[in-house]
């Protein structure tokens, strides 16, 4: 329990610096007399209107290739959305942030969120050179704890999507070797069945021996009949020889059935 209350406090504590670190503050720097301060916060005040004109004519692209008006007006159209109608300025200001750089501070006062233009300048015997305008606004406590969050979740989704899908490229590593199989079997059964098709028919299987003859009972010589008949008759009536007896026809008897 003890471990998940200091996990919990750490990321607050996280949460509450991210948000401190993004809250506006007066910029530091080495204070310029009065008179100069104004005459900077005047220019910086037309630069900012000069933007809203950009703006609102849509005439971004003719200064989109400029190295400093082309991040300036994306970075007001940006914050714009968030700051809403314009009703005035405050919070203006100048200082040396360097020994040959000047900062102004233009504070815009907006219905839905307060923002503050700050106009880095280089300082020269020919006078001040632009070097970048920047629009930052004024978020809530509140408002950046929920931003950090939300940066947060998005962060550690996105680690934990890649994650998930590094472990189910792992895992398909085990099945491809299995799909492949199966793509080689499927050819090597097309292959198997391409070749049987291919094939000669087989010969056609030998007649089978003819069976022996079985000889015909009815066909036995008449002749040789005869004499057995007349040899028979002989006997019975008690005679050698079976000459002078002549057998003319041989029929069947018919017998009444008992």
């Amino acid at each position: 329990m003890k471990k998940w209350i200091t996990l919990l406090c750490v990321i607050t504590c996280v949460f509450a610096l991210t948000g401190c670190g993004s809250t506006t503050g007066r910029i530091a720097g080495e204070p310029m007399p009065q008179e100069e301060e104004m005459g900077y916060v005047a220019s910086g005040e037309a630069l900012v209107e000069n933007i809203r004109q950009v703006v609102d004519l849509g005439m971004q692209d003719q200064v989109v290739d400029d190295p400093v008006y082309g991040p300036a007006i994306q970075s007001w159209e940006s914050a714009l959305k968030d700051i809403g109608e314009i009703e005035g300025y405050q919070n203006e200001y100048a200082v040396y942030s360097d020994k040959k750089e000047v900062t102004v501070n233009i504070g815009i006062d907006g219905t839905e969120h307060d923002a503050d233009v700050v106009i880095v300048a280089s300082t020269g015997t020919q006078g001040a050179e632009l070097k970048s305008i920047t629009t930052n606004v004024a978020y809530s406590f509140g408002e950046l704890i929920e931003q950090a969050a939300l940066n947060t979740l998005l962060g550690m989704g996105t680690t934990f999507a890649v994650l998930i899908l590094l472990a189910v490229l792992i895992n398909c590593f085990k099945i491809i070797p299995k799909i492949q199989a199966s793509f080689e079997k499927k050819k090597r059964d097309k292959a198997a069945q391409a070749a049987a098709a291919a094939a000669p028919a087989a010969a056609p299987a030998a007649p089978a021996a003819a069976a022996p003859a079985v000889p015909d009972v009815s066909a036995v010589d008449d002749g040789a009949l005869i004499a057995v008949i007349a040899a028979a008759i002989a006997a019975s009536e008690g005679r050698t020889s079976a000459d002078g007896f002549v057998v003319r026809s041989i029929r069947k008897a018919r017998r009444k059935a008992q």
